[in-house]
């Protein structure tokens, strides 16, 4: 009987899943800025909570004051980013014909330079970089989280408004004391691994971004404002977004000097920047608080990437958190919950 109704489950977990698929893509116009808002969310209650341990003559603020700082530190932190990205994509957008020509010009001096007649597949592969469309689609995609903050906001206010009665609603949901307690305990438990992941990363993220201006700055990188906060926001993007964080302005330089002194510069000043931080800080300040595989965070980014675009990539991680917790309670997904991990341990 048992052997008869796997095949059964079995086909039922697949049409599950194409469901959720479809879901998740269909959805994606009012998911993305929900996720968002509830990423947004945990990182208000982790500065409120820090908020809690200041101290003014013995006395600290009243609970709404703190909730009230950490959103007004929020919106500061969000428009002083769309300040950036309003008042240089339009620049940087205009630019993007020029560093065009430049990487002809260099690509014509190689070939005179070794009498190359023919192109090789690398050269050719170089002629054909869009770099005024990969400008205009990165500016597209910025104007489009830029202009959803408005909706995020709104859903992040509702958010924290609705937080107060969560133990009520756990209670009605659940009489049984002793499981209104476990359902209590699941829920801190992601909320702690996940408030904990955003304020370590965007602490190291705005740390890593004003090390990288303070590169590129005095090299006199153009726009250093503006890729400052690209490195900023693509430090949230596990392993590639460091990749490109480094090679991204590197190829910039390039293009504005075509010399190698200042690419060297900013290869070795990012490069540095980005393994201090990403692999030697930031490994000792989470600790085992993700417990996440790499290859399972890899497999993470290019699934959600897929599903919902760079939004998607930025919050592939605590969306696998939350799933590898949830999943550590119930004993029929624990497996799938071990295998997520990284030390196979899920108490």
């Amino acid at each position: 009987m048992t052997s008869r109704l796997q095949p059964v489950l079995a086909a039922s977990w697949l049409v599950i899943v194409v469901l959720l698929g479809g879901i998740l893509v269909a959805g994606r116009e009012v998911l993305i800025p929900l996720a968002l808002a509830i990423v947004i969310w945990q990182l208000v209650n982790a500065i409120a909570r820090l908020y809690r341990r200041v101290r003014i003559r013995g006395q600290t603020a009243p609970r709404w004051a703190r909730f009230v700082l950490a959103l007004v530190t929020i919106a500061l932190g969000l428009y002083l980013a769309i300040d950036v990205i309003a008042s240089n994509v339009a620049q940087v957008s205009q630019a993007a014909g020029a560093y065009e020509e430049s990487l002809q010009r260099m690509l014509a001096a190689l070939r005179a330079r070794f009498d190359i007649t023919a192109a090789p597949p690398a050269s050719r592969l170089l002629e054909g970089i869009d770099i005024g469309g990969l400008v205009a689609r990165l500016s597209s995609a910025l104007g489009t989280l830029a202009g959803n903050i408005g909706l995020v906001l709104l859903y992040v206010v509702f958010l924290l408004f609705e937080q107060e009665s969560f133990d009520r609603k756990i209670d009605a949901l659940f009489p049984e004391p002793g499981r209104a307690a476990e359902v209590r305990r699941v829920l801190s438990d992601i909320e702690d691994r996940i408030a904990r992941y955003l304020w370590i990363k965007t602490l190291l993220s705005v740390a890593t971004a004003a090390l990288s201006w303070a590169v590129l700055k005095p090299v006199g990188v153009t726009f250093a404002e503006f890729w400052a906060l690209i490195v900023f926001l693509l430090n949230f993007i596990p392993t590639i977004g460091s990749i490109f964080a480094v090679l991204l302005p590197t190829l910039l330089t390039l293009l504005q000097f075509a010399d190698a002194g200042p690419v060297l510069i900013v290869l070795a000043g990012l490069g540095s920047v980005q393994f201090v931080l990403g692999n030697l800080l930031e490994p000792r300040l989470m600790g085992s608080s993700l417990n996440l595989s790499p290859m399972v965070m890899i497999v993470s980014l290019a699934l959600w990437g897929s599903l919902w675009g760079v939004a998607g990539m930025f919050l592939c991680v605590p969306i696998t958190v939350m799933v590898m917790i949830v999943c550590a309670e119930f004993p029929a997904t624990r497996p799938l919950a071990v295998l997520l991990s990284s030390t196979g341990r899920v108490d």
